[in-house]
């Protein structure tokens, strides 16, 4: 008899032992981001305003986002395909059989020169060197769209890094590309080798001919979403929204 209880004690002890880390195990949560849209997103770092949003709407959810780095593009169809269970920066209308979240942030998306480049209006970029991010068809409207599919010299890429370093170089007239984003990148270039006197913000012309974009998170499951909606709202209330933007001296 007293051997079985000493076992008996034995097993309670392991289980007591165990289940702490049993309940807060949490089931992956595939999240694509794109790999290329600092202070939103900073791979080499982990983090990012809206890495840090989405860990903080899925804390202690029984979710623990993973973050897969990708060209946006990529992002869009391992979605569809069930590679990931959720994306980032999606409009109404881009995806079919995902649940779109609450609008989550807004994108300022400006035109980039040099000084010697003057841009109005979109027409005046039909004969220039356009650099756009991907998708920026979809995302900038059906005029924009327009401009691009005249213009023989336009093209939508990947890495927002290059294009910031070739406008700086002369090799693309303009560049179509979010304000945070670009400023970052820029600050950044000026401490490579080439120098601040090459990537100093002087040179550079500014054009706002788009409005805001509103961009929503993307879920493949309905109760995700839900949960994503629902803790963003509070972090909105409570100032944690608020929060996390000013860790990278931005507001919403």
């Amino acid at each position: 008899m007293g051997s079985w209880y000493r076992i008996l004690l034995c097993v309670a002890a392991c289980a007591t032992l165990l289940l702490p880390s049993l309940l807060l195990a949490s089931e992956p949560l595939r999240v694509g981001v794109s790999f290329a849209i600092p202070p939103y997103v900073i791979e080499e770092e982990g983090r990012g305003i809206e890495l840090d949003l989405m860990r903080e709407a899925f804390r202690d959810s029984g979710y623990e986002p993973q973050f897969e780095y990708l060209p946006l593009e990529r992002t869009f169809r391992m979605l569809e395909s069930g590679k990931l269970d959720a994306i980032i920066n999606v409009k109404p209308g881009m995806l079919h059989d995902v649940f779109l979240s609450q609008p989550v942030i807004a994108f300022h998306n400006r035109v980039f020169t040099l000084g010697k480049t003057h841009i109005s209006t979109l027409d005046d970029m039909k004969t220039l060197r356009v650099s756009a991010f991907q998708r920026a068809r979809q995302v900038l409207g059906g005029a924009f769209a327009s401009m691009a599919d005249q213009n023989p010299r336009y093209e939508e890429v990947a890495k927002q890094q290059g294009q910031v370093h070739r406008l700086m170089l002369g090799r693309v007239d303009a560049v179509i590309l979010e304000q945070r984003v670009f400023y970052y990148y820029l600050a950044q270039l000026a401490n490579s080798k080439y120098g601040a006197e090459l990537y100093a913000p002087g040179r550079v012309r500014q054009y706002d001919l788009f409005a805001p974009t509103h961009y929503h998170f993307a879920f493949r499951q309905a109760a995700q979403q839900r949960w994503f909606d629902r803790r963003l709202d509070a972090m909105r209330a409570d100032g944690r929204y608020q929060r996390i933007f000013a860790r990278y001296g931005a507001t919403p």
